[in-house]
């Protein structure tokens, strides 16, 4: 209780002490990268006295719109009087800032068209600064610059993913792949969705994305750079599939979270675990997704389109003899060691993944038994 009283005073202090104009900013609100000339445009005014608003150039020399509030409300959940302001008629590309007399104005923002193509590219490049296996060098990665870290060509297949032709303590190549959100691990249901929904931008808007330039080691190279990314984790997926039966392992880990740690002093051993039926679904998802993206890159990666698609088949025909395979990972600790403590992302219910990867397949291949054996529609 004293904390919060504490922290509450020093709050009230430090809005005390903030510039007017800032505080002002704070009480227009609107999306301050800005909008598209086409699009919707709103702001929201808390407060707000006046019943006019004005666009005006960013120094407030110019005026180039007025507009009319609309009728104060109270939203609820904050208990603030808040006026909309539509500016959605402008369409003027340009910088501008929203002034609300007796109220101040907005941060500055664009209305522009692709006025959110630095978010996406940074979102995108985000994956490049969650490489496994790999150092990033200052040209493409600046300040976060670091050295490689986990290369992974020597993984132990762990004692639950153990088979006559895999037995306990094989060692394994599987590096590439992506660092999951806050540890050093590599999971194929988290990176699989996260794969498919790099693979779904470009299918569904090839030209935008053709040119779109991450500046990563690949660019320039014959193939979207948005590409290049989705297949460094691909490449680090094919390996994770046993390649005497079809099936996915669950996950390459350390046996305990490795802590805070930069990536290359995290040199604890590195294991496979048991194979699982999502896995494995969501592997033969995005294979046969990657399939029919790379078939149109024949030329920089030649078969790989092939090799996806086998790989896809081999994953749905292991997923269809053993439908019911779960990661549980209490269990899988119970009857084996060491323990694996990391994330877990099991799930019981597998009818999604068996219809997504149905569904890709179907696409990708035109053959109905996909669709008869699990009807995603």
């Amino acid at each position: 209780m004293h904390f919060a009283k504490a922290f509450i005073a020093r709050f009230v202090l430090l809005a005390a002490s903030l510039p007017g104009a800032l505080i002002a900013q704070e009480a227009i609100r609107l999306n301050q990268l800005g909008f598209y000339p086409k699009g919707p445009k709103f702001a929201v005014a808390v407060g707000a006295a006046s019943n006019v608003f004005y666009l005006t150039s960013p120094n407030q020399t110019d005026t180039l719109f007025t507009g009319t509030l609309g009728a104060a409300q109270t939203w609820s959940h904050s208990g603030e009087s808040v006026k909309l302001a539509d500016f959605t008629s402008f369409q003027q590309a340009g910088q501008y800032t929203l002034v609300i007399p007796n109220l101040g104005k907005s941060h500055p923002f664009f209305i522009k068209e692709y006025v959110h193509q630095n978010l996406s590219s940074a979102a995108i490049k985000g994956y490049y600064f969650q490489r496994a296996s790999a150092a990033l060098a200052a040209p493409y990665a600046g300040k976060w610059q670091r050295p490689a870290g986990h290369p992974d060509t020597q993984v132990w297949v762990h004692a639950s993913a153990a088979t006559t032709a895999r037995p306990e303590n094989t060692i394994i190549s599987s590096p590439k792949g992506w660092y999951d959100a806050g540890d050093y691990n590599k999971y194929i249901v988290n990176s699989g969705i996260s794969t498919y929904t790099l693979l779904a931008a470009y299918e569904h808007f090839p030209e935008y994305y053709r040119d779109f330039n991450l500046n990563i080691p690949e660019s320039g190279n014959g193939m979207p750079d948005i590409l290049d990314e989705a297949l460094w984790n691909i490449q680090w997926m094919l390996t994770m599939q046993d390649p005497n039966d079809g099936g996915v392992y669950h996950k390459l880990t350390t046996a305990n979270f490795s802590g805070a740690v930069m990536p290359h002093v995290d040199t604890a051993r590195r294991y496979v675990v048991q194979k699982s039926t999502p896995a494995t679904l969501d592997f033969a998802a995005v294979m046969a997704q990657a399939s029919r993206i790379f078939k149109e890159y024949s030329t920089q990666m030649p078969g790989f389109d092939q090799t996806c698609l086998n790989a896809a088949l081999e994953a749905w025909r292991w997923a269809q003899k053993n439908p019911n395979v779960r990661y549980n990972q209490a269990a899988l600790n119970a009857a084996y060691n060491p323990d694996i403590v990391t994330g877990e992302y099991g799930d019981s219910n597998f009818g999604d993944e068996f219809q997504w990867a149905a569904a890709e397949l179907f696409i990708t291949t035109k053959a109905d038994s996909f669709i008869v054996a699990r009807n995603p529609l």
